[in-house]
């Protein structure tokens, strides 16, 4: 079995030299339907808090991968996510973000990001980072594909690395931990989000 410091490694070997295909650049939407366990995690929320995927088990999550310094899709699709959070305060809903750039986004960096938005309540919205091998595994079972730039030095060796893109993709997951839809693109379709939404809170446990 490959050890968690190889399959990390292997995963931003990839992300660097490939870059892939991203979906906040070209607007286009897609909704899918899903199945299976939404992969687990364990992260730190933005009150420095250790947060895993089981803790929201119980309420219907809506799970979005973001960075604080994107300044097209994320924007865009969180003010979306909080128009969604605004229509259904009160309802059995917990909003997740988590960042694909952990050494720039600190739980405290992740703090004042979300309180640029009106009416986020942090008791249903969490903005979750990590350390870089907390999170790139995240990104790999999620398939958040994301794209760096390595920049190299005078004998080519890469002296820094910058992030260039990623995909924009939102997950609905169910009170059991099961993922039932998926967003693609910037051009979030909050209407029939907020459908597929209102079904799956409707359901009985």
């Amino acid at each position: 079995m490959m050890s968690l410091t190889r399959h990390v490694a292997l995963w931003m070997a990839l992300m660097i030299f490939f870059p892939l295909a991203h979906a906040n650049g070209k607007g286009v939407w897609v909704r899918k339907e899903a199945s299976g366990p939404a992969p687990a995690f364990r992260l730190t929320d933005q009150e420095g808090r250790k947060i895993s995927l089981q803790d929201f088990q119980g309420r219907v999550v809506l799970m979005s991968f973001i960075y604080t310094n994107c300044t097209t899709g994320c924007p865009l699709t969180t003010a979306k996510l909080a128009r969604v959070h605004d229509a259904l305060k009160g309802k059995n809903l917990h909003i997740v973000g988590i960042t694909i750039d952990p050494g720039h986004d600190t739980p405290a960096v992740l703090k004042e990001y979300g309180k640029q938005w009106k009416g986020v309540d942090f008791q249903s919205w969490s903005f979750l980072t990590g350390t870089t091998e907390e999170v790139e595994p995240v990104l790999f079972d999620y398939k958040i594909e994301v794209s760096r730039r390595g920049k190299k030095g005078p004998t080519g060796e890469v002296v820094s690395v910058e992030l260039v893109d990623h995909g924009l993709k939102t997950f609905l997951i169910d009170r059991k931990g099961m993922k039932r839809f998926e967003y693609w693109g910037q051009d979030f379709n909050t209407k029939a989000v907020l459908r597929d939404l209102t079904k799956v809170l409707g359901e009985a446990q």
